[in-house]
């Protein structure tokens, strides 16, 4: 009998750690759409929340570089509308600015030096090698009303459209109501 259960025993610890490896038990699976992927990876990049997605269109991206980049777009249930490259599952663009109707006007604000601190620490967060790479962009502040926006400018090609950029639109409250990003796109 004793034999058995020496038999018993790592046979059974084999079959549950079998079945918790074939079920994926306690660990995050990557995203089967890898444009939902890099969603997810801007989305903890600039601290938003991970809400789920759903597929809105296909559409061309008129801030883009050529002006007709074809995109993909993905909502999530706060309204943020996220439009993806389906080429090189890159994130273009993110808007948010339904959600800056839903602002109490008793919020909290930041000072404007915390807004652009804000921006800074955003865009190096969404651009891997930022402080290096910005060294060859043009920078520019705006601000309208209650929004600040903080702009990148790459050189423009040749046929171009629209210059390549990246921008941080923010609220003076701090939220983050635009993002774009044609700075990092290939082509």
């Amino acid at each position: 009998m004793k034999s058995n259960w020496n038999y018993f025993i790592p046979v059974s610890f084999f079959v549950i750690f079998a079945s918790l490896v074939l079920s994926g038990c306690g660990l995050e699976q990557p995203p089967a759409n890898p444009q939902i992927g890099a969603i997810n990876i801007l989305r903890a990049q600039l601290e938003l929340p991970k809400l789920p997605l759903e597929f809105v269109e296909t559409t061309f991206d008129s801030n883009s570089p050529s002006g007709s980049l074809q995109v993909e777009v993905y909502q999530d249930t706060a309204g943020r509308k996220y439009f993806v490259d389906p080429i090189s599952n890159h994130v273009v663009e993110m808007d948010a600015r339904a959600l800056l109707e839903k602002i109490s006007p008793l919020a909290s604000v930041l000072s404007e030096n915390q807004v652009r601190a804000k921006a800074q620490k955003l865009i190096a967060a969404a651009i891997p090698g930022f402080e290096t790479l910005q060294t060859n962009w043009v920078y520019e502040e705006g601000g309208k009303i209650d929004n600040y926006f903080f702009t990148w400018y790459g050189e423009s090609a040749t046929g171009s459209s629209n210059l390549p950029r990246a921008q941080i639109a923010l609220h003076r409250t701090g939220l983050l109501f635009a993002y774009y990003n044609t700075l990092m796109l290939d082509r």
